[in-house]
């Protein structure tokens, strides 16, 4: 149990990125538009994407308690950078960065944990456990929306969420340190390119040639990388709703748009929670993980549509409301996908795949980000939506024409 406890640590404290909740307002409050702010988003992916496999392979190889703390020194540096930056250029910086954290903490930290359940015979209670332990990281999401929405409101800068979210971050690596040594799995002493390489390509063929981990990448890809694209559009249509608040009760706009977006993302986040401690609950109400899997794809469909009807029509409560259910459903999502992948990974390889399954979500967020900035400059963030509904309905035909 203590272990768990600090699994969940873990996840509570790396959500504790005060930044998350008003980073895109942040990137306007400095003069960006959309398309520069997709831009961004895009090189962010594509640094992602560059260090993705080949850091889950030296995770895998020579330690991954080294790489988790390696991950968030990089975060640190990100924050510091993007609490000093003014303008566009040394933005590119606190993203890079930023990516180093994300590539070598994605699929790392997931395989340690199925690494401590199989050395306790605890494998099945996976799907449990790891919703718990995910759980967590959104009760961390929720304090830090918080702890920002009051960072901004008394500070009136955004640049604050950036320097204080750099505490909680250096007690994350201090966590990790904590970890006990077996779990850092270390295969080799000595560094050597060629076997990063065997390992990492010998890893790709077996995604590409196993039809079962195929088809969960590219239903990953989809549902994820959506996901990942459309919640950024959740702030703005927050702020719109903020005006009319301010309007009304004649409150300044950023305190305003403050409050709104701390209240929606604190519910969000505590939602979000529940769903994923419950997702093994959620599982059993049907009788395949296939067949799960395909009616959250349909709901997300149908969230991403309604969304979209909802901002052109100016109905902005039903476009949030969609979003929130949309957050719930990812949080369902998460947890039976990843124990999916422990079923047909092995231990010395599952940080590689669990990281060729984020790099191909990266790089749907790579390709999508930038078309849906133009897109939102050009025409609305609804038209932007449409895209993505479509993009869903797309997906959840692929996956119901799939016989796995």
């Amino acid at each position: 149990m203590q272990m768990i406890t600090r699994f969940s640590l873990y996840g509570f404290l790396k959500n504790l990125n005060f930044s998350e909740p008003f980073l895109i307002l942040f990137y306007l409050s400095i003069g960006l538009n959309f398309l520069q702010i997709g831009i961004l988003v895009s090189f962010q992916n594509i640094c992602v994407n560059l260090m993705e496999i080949p850091s889950g392979a030296l995770a895998d190889i020579y330690g991954r308690k080294s790489a988790m703390i390696f991950s968030l020194l990089s975060y640190i540096t990100a924050f510091a950078i993007f609490s000093f930056t003014e303008s566009y250029p040394p933005l590119f910086a606190a993203v890079f960065f930023f990516s180093i954290g994300e590539a070598f903490r994605t699929g790392t930290h997931k395989a340690m944990i199925f690494d401590w359940l199989r050395q306790n015979n605890r494998m099945d209670e996976k799907t449990k456990v790891y919703g718990f332990t995910r759980s967590w990281s959104k009760y961390g999401s929720a304090v830090s929306v918080i702890i920002s929405t009051s960072i901004i409101i008394f500070s009136k800068d955004y640049r604050w969420i950036f320097i204080f979210s750099i505490i909680p971050y250096i007690t994350g690596v201090w966590n990790i340190a904590c970890y006990p040594e077996y779990l850092n799995n270390k295969q080799k002493q000595k560094m050597s390119i060629k076997e990063i390489f065997i390992h990492t390509f010998g890893s790709i063929k077996k995604t590409f040639v196993e039809k079962r981990i195929r088809n969960l990448i590219i239903k990953s890809m989809g549902f994820e990388g959506v996901f990942d694209v459309t919640k950024g559009y959740l702030q703005p249509i927050l702020q719109a709703e903020a005006i009319v608040l301010a309007a009304l009760f004649t409150l300044p706009e950023k305190e305003s748009t403050a409050i709104v977006v701390g209240v929606v993302y604190f519910i969000l986040h505590l939602i979000s929670a529940e769903a994923s401690k419950r997702a093994h609950i959620f599982q059993e109400k049907f009788d395949s993980d296939k067949n799960a899997i395909r009616f959250m794809i349909l709901a997300a469909f149908i969230l991403t549509f309604t969304s979209s009807a909802g901002i052109y029509f100016k109905f902005f409560i039903a476009a949030i409301t969609a979003y929130i259910i949309y957050y719930l459903i990812q949080n369902l999502w998460r947890p039976i996908l990843v124990a999916q992948y422990d079923d047909l990974a092995e231990s010395s390889e599952q940080a590689t795949i669990l990281s060729i399954e984020s790099q191909a979500k990266t790089i749907g967020i790579t390709l999508l980000a930038p078309v849906a900035g133009y897109l939102a400059d050009t025409y609305g963030i609804s038209v932007s939506m449409i895209l993505f509904a479509g993009l869903m309905l797309i997906l959840w035909l692929y996956s119901i024409s799939r016989e796995e």
